[in-house]
């Protein structure tokens, strides 16, 4: 087996398109497309279901990825591993997140990195849970980070990233609203909240009212999202009390823009986790593990 020709074909698919290949390659895109119809013609069947300018595997083209990618990384791996130090290791890791972690944890994470690998490229792809776990089915990113994993059959979730979620309301707010005294006087008030199975108003009730749960569960929610860069704007604006990352918030809490819905310390908070999650097949690179290492590294540090 030619060894380019296997080497493009993994390119081709981890990239999602010919054109995006070639130029990671440094090929035209005529050049990539004859590699690929020299190694379907080698093998006699067809790799790809050609619709237009979309990557589709045919059930031996994933047969054959899944069989190529764990020895090229491989390989690859022990060539880096040669080499004189970190310094010279490259490569993509493409990521998918929520907007929160794109703008809060993640930048940070990669500044670290960096400093170590500066050659290392990242591709970031914004999104929410059941959108991540299609790109990672897909092999369009490497790497997801999650809230809520639904297959953890095919994924491995390891929580990297722990935040305090502060019930909050803000100062415009209390203009034209009467500060709550009991976690009861919430159920009257307009809420902000996370979507669906992210409410972050039915868990704590739950934490610290439980008695109040089947109330909780039916009001209405005045504004539903699932961005908490989107929820924080809102609740800025006097809407209503949401619960947001304390992290997100300090600035604001500091300078009385927002306050906390009760200083009673009696309260607990409830806090969200945030999953690292990657196939448990895939076979990475040496620069994905050393990640993934680091994001492990660091977890104590940013757990709440």
């Amino acid at each position: 087996m030619d060894f380019n020709k296997a080497r493009t074909f993994i390119e081709v698919v981890d990239c999602g398109s010919i054109t995006l290949a070639a130029n990671r390659l440094l090929r035209t895109q005529q050049a990539i497309s004859l590699q690929l119809q020299q190694l379907e013609g080698d093998l006699e069947f067809n790799l790809f279901d050609r619709q237009g300018p979309n990557i589709i595997l045919t059930t031996d083209g994933e047969k054959l990825y899944q069989l190529f990618k764990p020895q090229l990384m491989a390989m690859e791996n022990a060539v880096l591993r040669l080499k004189s130090g970190k310094q010279q290791a490259g490569g993509m890791i493409r990521i998918g997140a929520w907007m929160e972690q794109a703008v809060s944890y993640l930048p940070e994470m990669i500044r670290i990195f960096k400093q170590t690998f500066p050659l290392v490229e990242f591709n970031l792809q914004i999104a929410e849970d059941n959108e991540i776990e299609h790109m990672l089915k897909n092999n369009t990113i490497d790497i997801g980070f999650q809230v809520h994993c639904q297959d953890k059959k095919i994924f491995k979730c390891e929580s990297v990233y722990r935040q305090a979620l502060i019930p909050v309301i803000s100062r415009s707010f209390l203009k034209s609203n009467k500060a709550p005294r009991k976690i009861k006087d919430t159920l009257d008030l307009p809420l902000v909240d996370y979507i669906d199975e992210y409410s972050s108003f039915n868990t704590w009730i739950k934490k610290n009212s439980r008695d109040l749960l089947p109330l909780a569960r039916k009001k209405i929610r005045t504004i539903t999202t699932s961005n908490n860069v989107v929820l924080k704007q809102i609740v800025l604006q006097g809407l209503g009390f949401g619960f947001l990352h304390q992290e997100s918030i300090q600035a604001e809490l500091e300078i009385g823009e927002l306050l906390p819905l009760f200083n009673n310390t009696k309260n607990q908070n409830i806090y969200v986790d945030l999953d690292v999650v990657y196939k448990r097949k895939h076979a990475f690179g040496y620069v994905h593990q050393a990640f993934i290492e680091l994001l492990r590294k660091n977890r104590v540090s940013w757990s709440g």
